[in-house]
């Protein structure tokens, strides 16, 4: 079987949006996918301060009690997606997939990981080692160390997937460290810009290239699998 190229999606940038509004959007796109109304969308955005709960989450892993979360102007949301609980904010970039995965062979395994190397390849872009962990620690880490830079959480009902990833690229050191990233003792956030210096909208560029080849990569996969 030949190889063929990434199936086409639209990229819509949303632009700075306040989690709520984004999610209700995700949903309402979420839906229209699984009708058959459009074609796969990629949504683009950065998230207003926000903690979100996955499914894992736990409410010892939001370090202060609410009040403290509300003085810093931070919301506080249920998510829906897998994973545990994770900051979000105008110093990440987050990419919000709503594909059908059957033309990726219905293999969330390798969609999953294909969104950690966007990532990683992403912050290779900026002189950043960064290796992306499956399992309890899924997302993408400083490589060697306990320093958290990726974020990843799916959705999935017959086999179209919401939600997504988030690399942090100059994250507000005060207003992430109140939770405790995915439930994991002894970790933090890190930041590109820790270590480089990445330019948000520059990212954002390098971001989107290393997703659509990514997603190239992913049908190639499918197809050598296949032949």
């Amino acid at each position: 079987m030949g190889k063929t190229s990434a199936a086409p999606y639209e990229t819509v940038d949303c632009g700075v949006t306040d989690y709520g509004d984004s999610l209700a959007r995700q949903k309402e796109v979420f839906q229209r996918r699984k009708d058959g109304l459009c074609g796969d969308k990629l949504l683009v955005t950065r998230h207003r301060p926000t903690i979100t709960l996955g499914k894992s989450s736990a409410r010892e892993d939001i370090l202060v009690d609410r009040s403290t979360v509300e003085e810093l102007n931070v919301d506080i949301y249920s998510a829906g997606r897998g994973g545990g609980v994770t900051y979000h904010g105008p110093g990440q970039l987050v990419l919000y997939p709503i594909f059908d995965l059957r033309p990726y062979g219905k293999d969330l395994r390798r969609f999953v990981y294909r969104l950690g190397n966007t990532m990683v390849e992403t912050a290779g872009h900026f002189g950043v080692d960064a290796e992306f962990r499956s399992g309890d620690h899924v997302g993408v880490w400083l490589k060697g160390a306990e320093e958290k830079l990726g974020s990843l959480g799916i959705e999935v009902k017959r086999w179209h997937t919401m939600h997504g990833l988030a690399l942090n690229v100059d994250l507000d050191p005060e207003k992430s460290s109140l939770i405790r990233p995915c439930g994991l003792y002894g970790v933090q956030y890190g930041s590109l810009n820790d270590y480089a210096h990445a330019p948000i909208d520059e990212v954002k560029g390098v971001l989107l290239k290393k997703f659509r080849k990514n997603m190239k990569k992913l049908r190639w996969e499918l197809n050598e699998f296949n032949s």
